[in-house]
């Protein structure tokens, strides 16, 4: 089970791709959401079976002073913009840190939301490719109005955070072991 959190401004469809996502459905309009919504959803990523919760927070100012909470245990993060929307862009930069020190360094995927409107945009992609690429974050571009890119947002994350846990095992595994064998070869150093 992994806990994903989804972020980002005001109407910049957080909620629209949650759902999307957990029960392939889009309204036209959605109620702020008012500190945090949660909804769960399992999948198959190689022959495994995970459950993800994602928790869609709120863009409201009143909420920032919960995010240390809701962000606890987060195994990843989804950092939402609207692409015709400049003003949520320009606020990824504080979402970010809100990820980093509260969450520590998980994996963090940007996302670009609203493409259905590509015609009506104020940010280019190569400028939010640019953003992701200095920041370290993976780069997507979604509408969930009509799904499109939603499932690989999410199923690519999930197989992200798969790797990353296989990884901490390797490493565990890893420093473990070269203790041992340090032992061992201090004990013939020192006969």
């Amino acid at each position: 089970m992994f806990k994903v959190i989804i972020v980002g401004a005001g109407k910049v469809g957080k909620t629209s791709l949650t759902i999307r996502f957990a029960e392939d459905r889009f309204r036209e309009s959605y109620l702020p959401t008012l500190g945090v919504d949660f909804l769960a959803k399992s999948l198959t990523i190689n022959d495994a079976i995970i459950k993800l919760q994602l928790w869609d927070t709120g863009g409201q100012e009143f909420v920032m002073s919960l995010l240390p909470f809701y962000f606890s245990g987060a195994a990843a993060g989804v950092l939402v913009y609207d692409i015709t929307n400049r003003n949520s862009f320009n606020s990824l930069d504080y979402w970010l840190k809100q990820i980093r020190q509260n969450a520590g360094n998980v994996p963090v995927v940007l996302v670009g939301n609203k493409i259905d409107i590509a015609d009506q945009r104020k940010v280019s992609s190569e400028e939010a490719q640019t953003f992701a690429t200095k920041k370290n974050l993976i780069y997507l571009e979604t509408s969930a109005k009509t799904g499109v890119r939603v499932p690989d947002l999410f199923e690519g994350l999930v197989k992200v955070i798969m790797d990353n846990e296989a990884k901490k095992v390797k490493q565990k595994e890893k420093a473990d072991k070269p203790a041992e064998e340090e032992d061992e070869f201090n004990f013939w150093q020192k006969a």
